[in-house]
């Protein structure tokens, strides 16, 4: 079977190259409800959003709302970038343990992100239901496993403190795990029951479309491709047909990010992520595979994502080529996962797979930036974006002029993050992963 689904319109000044388009497993909506036109004129309005994945859809629903004038450019279509290829696990923690928050932001800050954080599957389920989008999955929660024996008394631990903060959190044994996955693969695991998994494509449209109904002037295939500040103070905001002229301008563009504000893209590290979902699997066999509809993700360091989606497929968050825009996904060593954990599967044929870009950030943190006065970035979300996308979003929308709030779930910074050695860092990158494998490689024998 062939993987290679030709890419969509992609060859626009200031893009990056994806070698895939989104998911058809995804796409659950007729196209033409999200055709815009592309921007042939010269305008004005109070923001411009760029781009139209997840945290630029909310950030412009956040602004229509408040009564602001709003552009919203998107290079290709709505949803196309990292949004649409996302795994669609929505989790309320970040990758970064909550002691290494503490550390990083100090106490006050910290616990706000934490509780933010927390709180982030409520704020999309909230979204989804006023906004009437339909992109949640029915589910559990989420199913944390403990691969190997030194990883589960740690999610002992980290079950204890979400509990300690009324969390509806729980530790399983072995054989309680067992029973609520249909697998007895995990030494153990982390019941969350307040994560949500969802379709990200059908998400970003369905915000995408609110935005529109809330008065946001949205033009798609329409690349920024320069940003300059008029002698009044304002910002102009070239495409390759037309300008907008604002007060303000958001970079809403993350790992997909190139080329339209010097430096802008050389604070993280682009990498690729991979997904793939299985053919539709026999009814009777499926029933027993995640019967009570969680994801699965395990205490890997790399890739280990299992979930089924509606329509009777498998969908895993799978390795391959990190760096560059060729080669395709690892599905030899998923084959070898699903059948891992559920043995009774039997052989394994393949729907389809894809790719996106991931923003990495040296410290696996996220950013809110003031590139200048009124001109605001937000990026690095370094694979657990589905949340932060939603919650950055909203604090953009109190970022203006030279003002943010002091109420922010992050600081904002003033400088791009610097990347040493940006030139030769997704060599660095490429190594750090292949460093992971061996260390999964490992606690994999010693399970």
């Amino acid at each position: 079977m062939n993987f290679n689904f030709p890419p969509e319109k992609n060859n626009m000044p200031s893009t990056v190259y994806e070698p895939y388009s989104t998911p058809t497993a995804y796409q659950t909506q007729e196209s033409n409800e999200f055709e815009r036109k592309t921007l042939l004129s010269d305008i004005q309005t109070d923001a411009v959003v760029i781009g139209a994945g997840i945290t630029g859809n909310t950030l412009a629903v956040h602004l229509s709302e408040a009564g602001k004038s709003v552009v919203q450019l998107e290079a290709n279509v709505p949803g196309w970038g990292g949004s649409g290829r996302a795994f669609g696990s929505v989790v309320p923690c970040h990758k970064n343990s909550e002691e290494a928050i503490i550390r990083h932001y100090g106490e006050q800050r910290g616990n706000r992100l934490i509780d933010a954080l927390a709180h982030g599957p409520a704020l999309v389920s909230e979204l989804l239901n006023r906004h009437n989008i339909d992109a949640a999955f029915a589910g559990g929660g989420w199913a944390f496993g403990a691969h190997s024996k030194p990883f589960y008394k740690k999610l002992q631990t980290r079950a204890e403190y979400w509990q300690a903060r009324h969390a509806d959190v729980e530790y399983l044994n072995a054989s309680e795990f067992s029973q609520v996955i249909g697998s007895d693969y995990y030494r153990g695991g982390l019941i969350d029951r307040r994560a949500l998994s969802v379709n990200p494509y059908a998400y970003a449209r369905g915000l995408f479309k609110k935005a529109y109904q809330l008065g946001t002037e949205q033009y798609t295939n329409t690349p920024a491709v320069d940003v300059e500040q008029m002698q009044n103070g304002s910002w102009r905001i070239r495409t390759p047909q037309g300008s907008v002229e604002c007060e303000n301008v958001y970079f809403c563009t993350n790992a997909y990010t190139k080329g339209v504000w010097p430096g802008l893209e050389e604070g993280f590290i682009r990498v690729r992520g991979f997904g793939a979902t299985t053919a539709a699997i026999d009814p009777t066999l499926l029933a027993d595979i995640l019967p009570q509809n969680h994801f699965i993700t395990d205490t890997r360091q790399l890739w280990s994502g299992i979930r089924k989606l509606p329509n009777g497929q498998i969908h895993l968050g799978v390795g391959g080529p990190a760096m560059g825009a060729k080669g395709k996904a690892d599905l030899k060593v998923a084959r070898r996962r699903l059948k891992d954990v559920y043995p009774s599967i039997g052989s394994v044929e393949w729907g389809e797979s894809w790719s996106g870009w991931i923003a990495i950030s040296t410290d696996q943190f996220p950013r809110i930036l003031r590139l200048a006065n009124g001109v605001w970035a937000a990026q690095g979300y370094s694979g657990r974006g589905i949340a932060m996308a939603t919650l950055l979003g909203r604090e953009l929308s109190f970022c203006q002029g030279d003002i943010e709030s002091e109420d922010l779930i992050l600081p904002v910074e003033k400088k791009i993050p610097w990347v040493p050695f940006h030139s030769v860092s997704p060599l660095g990158a490429a190594a750090m992963i292949g460093l992971y494998g061996v260390q999964d490689a490992i606690a994999d024998r010693n399970k």
